[in-house]
Parts: C-alpha cells; sequence; structure tokens
C-alpha cells in the first residue's frame, strides 16, 4: 500500500480530464489553471513538510549532545540523514526533469514570471517517452521504496507493507492498462507533465519526513530547536520618587520550563515565576541615577554550551520637586498599542501638570488623573515624553518605539508540524494565532487563509477562508477527511492592534 496520506491511485482523475480534452486535440484554459492551480499546492505543500523535516532533524541532532540519549541519537541520526539523502537525490532528478521541460517551452527555470507554452502536446511526449526518461523515471521511483526500507532492519520493518511512491498504471478510458510512460506522460500538455512530476517530488517528501520522524521516534520526543536568543528585562519604571515600589522582570527569549535560566538581578538569586521570567523587587532610595545589574544564564541549544546576557537596568530617583514618569506594562512603547503612561509631579497639583510627547510619530492624551495613554507608529531609540508644570519644563523621559512581535498561527492550540486526530481538528473553528513568550496582552485576529488537504480521489482540495472561521467549503474538506492525510494552512493572514496585516508562516498537520 502507499503512505496513509498519499492514496493509490492519486492524479488519475486529473488524467481523465486531459485524456477527454485530448480528444479533439484541444485543451482548454480550464483544465490548463486546474493543472496549475493543483501544481501550486503541491509545491507549497512540498515546502512546508520540508520545513517540519528539518525541524526533526535539527531535534534529533541536538539528542547527541544530551547524555540521556547519546547512544541512540548516535546510531539513528546518520540513518536520517542517509534517508534525507536518498530523497535528495530522487527528488532534485525529477527537479531537473521539469526544468528541462520548462525550457524546451520556453521558459526560464526558476522565474514564474517568464511565460511559456504551457498547452504544448508534444515536448513532454517527446522527453519523457520518446526519450525514455519517463521508464527511467519509474525504474528510479521503485528502487526508492527499497533502498529507503534498506536503510536500517527496523525501518523496513515498520514499513514493510508500505510502498513509498505508488507506481501502479492508472487504466485509460477504454479500461486498458497502457505502458506507464505512455499512461502518464503521453500527449500531456507541458502543464500537466509538470504537476505529474510534482507529484511524486511530493510523495518523496512525505515518504522522507515519515522516515526521518520514525528515525526520532526510536530516540525520544521531537524537541523544537530554537535559533535565537534574547534577554527580556522589564522595570516597572525608570522614574522614581524616594520610597517607591521599584519591579524589575528578567527573563531570556524562547524560555522552556524543561531547561529553565538561572537569573541573577542585583547580585540575589531570583527564582523563575509560572510567566517564565523572574521578578525582583526594591524599594528606591537616595536622589540620583542607579544601576542594578542583571545576569542570566541560560543553555544555547544550537552550541550546546552555557552561555551568559548581561544587562544594566537604569533608574533615576528624583527629588520631591521633581517629575516622573512611568509605564504601567514594559519601559518599551509599541507601535498600535495603548501604552499605559503614569505622570507625576511633587509639589504640584495635577492640574498644573501638562505631558507631550516628541519623536516616533507620537501622541499622548489624559485618561485620569496622574494617567495617560500613549500611542506611536514610528519606531525609534529616541521619544521623548515631556512635563511641564506651571508651564516650566521639569523633565524629558526617553523611551525606545518597537513594532509589536509577530504572532504564530495554531489549530486548538496545537502546533504545526505535529499530529491530529480527525475528530480533533473537525472540532476546531477554524485559526488563530498568538504571540509566543510575549508579557503584553495582545490579540491578533487571523483575517483569511487557505485550507488544503489531500482526498481519496488523489486530487487536493482548497478552499480560500476569510476571517479566523472555516468557510462553508473548508467545513465540507474537513468533513470528508480520514485518517491518513495531510492538511495544510498558508497564506494566513493576521491583524494586530497596529492595524497591520502581517502574512504569518504557514502550518502543517498530520491527520492520524
Amino acid at each position: 500500500m502507499a503512505l496513509p496520506k498519499e492514496p493509490r491511485q492519486k492524479m488519475i482523475n486529473i488524467m481523465y480530464l486531459v485524456l477527454t480534452a485530448l480528444l479533439a486535440l484541444n485543451v482548454s484554459s480550464e483544465i490548463l489553471n486546474a493543472f496549475k492551480t493543483v501544481r501550486r499546492s503541491l509545491e507549497n505543500t512540498n515546502n512546508t513538510v520540508n520545513l517540519s523535516t528539518e525541524t526533526i532533524l535539527k531535534s534529533l541532532d541536538a539528542k547527541r549532545s544530551d547524555a540521556a540519549t547519546k547512544e541512540r541519537a548516535e546510531k539513528w541520526f546518520p540513518i536520517a540523514q542517509n534517508a534525507q539523502k536518498i530523497s535528495g537525490d530522487l527528488f532534485k532528478y525529477i527537479e531537473d526533469l521539469k526544468n528541462k521541460i520548462i525550457t524546451r517551452a520556453g521558459g526560464t527555470p526558476g522565474d514564474p514570471t517568464k511565460s511559456f507554452k504551457e498547452d504544448n502536446l508534444d515536448i513532454v511526449t517527446k522527453l519523457m517517452v520518446k526519450e525514455g526518461e519517463g521508464n527511467k523515471l519509474k525504474a528510479m521511483l521503485e528502487k526508492y521504496s527499497s533502498d529507503m526500507k534498506g536503510i536500517d532492519p527496523e525501518i523496513d520493518s515498520t514499513f514493510k507493507n508500505v510502498s513509498f511512491v505508488d507506481v501502479s498504471n492508472p487504466p485509460g478510458l477504454d479500461k486498458k492498462t497502457k505502458p506507464w510512460d505512455i499512461a502518464y506522460f503521453q500527449m500531456v500538455p507541458t502543464v500537466a507533465g509538470l504537476t505529474i512530476l510534482s507529484k511524486f517530488q511530493n510523495d518523496i517528501k512525505n515518504a522522507e519526513n515519515k522516515v526521518v520522524a520514525e528515525c526520532h521516534k526510536k530516540v525520544g520526543e521531537v524537541k523544537v530547536v530554537f535559533d535565537a536568543y534574547a534577554p527580556i528585562v522589564g522595570q516597572s519604571t525608570s522614574y522614581a520618587m524616594p520610597g517607591e515600589e521599584i519591579v524589575i522582570n528578567a527573563g531570556v527569549g524562547a524560555y522552556s520550563k524543561a531547561a529553565q535560566p538561572s537569573i541573577s538581578i542585583g547580585g540575589s538569586s531570583v527564582p523563575i515565576g509560572e510567566e517564565g521570567y523572574g521578578i525582583y523587587k526594591t524599594t528606591a532610595n537616595g536622589i540620583g541615577s542607579h544601576t542594578i545589574p542583571v545576569r542570566i544564564s541560560y543553555f544555547n541549544q544550537i552550541t550546546g554550551k552555557q552561555e551568559v546576557l548581561e544587562k544594566n537596568v537604569e533608574y533615576t530617583v528624583g527629588s520631591p520637586s521633581g517629575a516622573s514618569v512611568a509605564l504601567d506594562e514594559m519601559n518599551v512603547l509599541y507601535i498600535g498599542w495603548d501604552n499605559k503612561v503614569r505622570v507625576a509631579a511633587s509639589g504640584a497639583g495635577d492640574e498644573k501638570v501638562n505631558v507631550s510627547i516628541s519623536g516616533g510619530g507620537g501622541s499622548i492624551s489624559k485618561t485620569g488623573s496622574g494617567r495617560y495613554i500613549a500611542r506611536v507608529t514610528t519606531p525609534t531609540e529616541s521619544c521623548n515624553i515631556n512635563v511641564t508644570v506651571d508651564g516650566k519644563s521639569v523633565g524629558s523621559f526617553p523611551f525606545r518605539v518597537r513594532r509589536i512581535p509577530d504572532p504564530v498561527a495554531t489549530i486548538g492550540g496545537v502546533m504545526s508540524g505535529e499530529n491530529m486526530t480527525v475528530g480533533q481538528i473537525r472540532a476546531q473553528g477554524g485559526v488563530g494565532a498568538f504571540i509566543k513568550d510575549f508579557p503584553l496582552d495582545i490579540k491578533y485576529s487571523v483575517t483569511s487563509f487557505t485550507l488544503s488537504a489531500d482526498n481519496e480521489e488523489g486530487t487536493i482540495d482548497e478552499a480560500a477562508c476569510q476571517g479566523n472561521t472555516w468557510s462553508g467549503q473548508a467545513r465540507g474538506i474537513l468533513n470528508k477527511l480520514v485518517s491518513g492525510r495531510t492538511v495544510t494552512v498558508d497564506n494566513i493572514r493576521a491583524v494586530g492592534p497596529d492595524g497591520q496585516s502581517r502574512k504569518i508562516p504557514s502550518l502543517v498537520y498530520y491527520i492520524h
């Protein structure tokens, strides 16, 4: 049998369309467009599955540095690499065939803007049938299955009854079986030949992913490796009056409960809270500028070493005749967000205080006694909130302006690359988006996306959705979904409080 998510006889219905159209030697534009849509979906799926495979390989490689999994990982990582090489060689061979077809049709490989003869009926036939590339491809596809199983006896046992690529002959309209190369490539338009080859590439990518995942399964749970780290240090205020409490939050980006960082603030060890960062509290004393050192030690999964991040938190203690400006949430102003600001001027009534903002395309409005909302539009290192009392300046307080981070998409809280049951995905209402490891409660709304899944006829169903919920067509696709399929969500766009529409990474799920 074929891989569960790749049913047998895939593309047969498409070939029926081609053969029917060719009875009159006239390929309609509708059929050509259908082929282009299927080809585009297949190639998008290939890219998404490839990202999943790379993530699994990075996790498997990292387990070679873990004493608990080192022995097993040292065995299975090279096997997974071998599966990747075998798959990559065949994938490239097929890609070279596609490039030959595009070149002969007057196009330029890698340049989608260059048009070519999509409806030509001779180019694919000449290359794949007359020049023998079709039968050569079939032999390589058959050898691919045996080579993949031959990389290790346990892999062979697991996939014993699985044919990684279906190379059976599709019957013709007369129900008779023709030679494989003729059945697939005889008198088909250029774009159809490219689509069929993309289908075989999709089979290879899915097979590669299954084998690599099986290798990882022999070692342990997939560990997502973060490739960037950054200190997260925030303070309740940068300007305090004597006796006022100062709160410092410190942590590290890409935080994991399985590998907690060690945090020291002001020379004292600080425990990690449920929020993923340490909280340090002190009382402002001594008029003037002060510095509190923050030291964060963490294990870098990329380098395999313990690393240290150091940062100084600076604040000023004002005199009773001065002014103070503090952000209620973070010591950064975020574009599109209602940044809450507190302003106090000792010795002066609130009615005598005037607050303005300069830089960052900002504006500030009063919401209550000593409380303001600052809104900014342009990233900058120099945005100042200015305070005057009775027309006299009592202070100018600098802040940085940043864009709100991009969100990640999810279906029902399940991250991309993971497995979902049929019932689990049907129970969801659509696609959500949120910002990982961010202290502000910023909401993102998904505004549009495209859902696609392979079906039992061997084609790919695709539905465009507006908003964050399934469209009627998408719900129909999910209702037909069975175990062994692959669901992809791409073209995802989301809008945050800044009103900017952002395209965020695609999702892929394996249904079991």
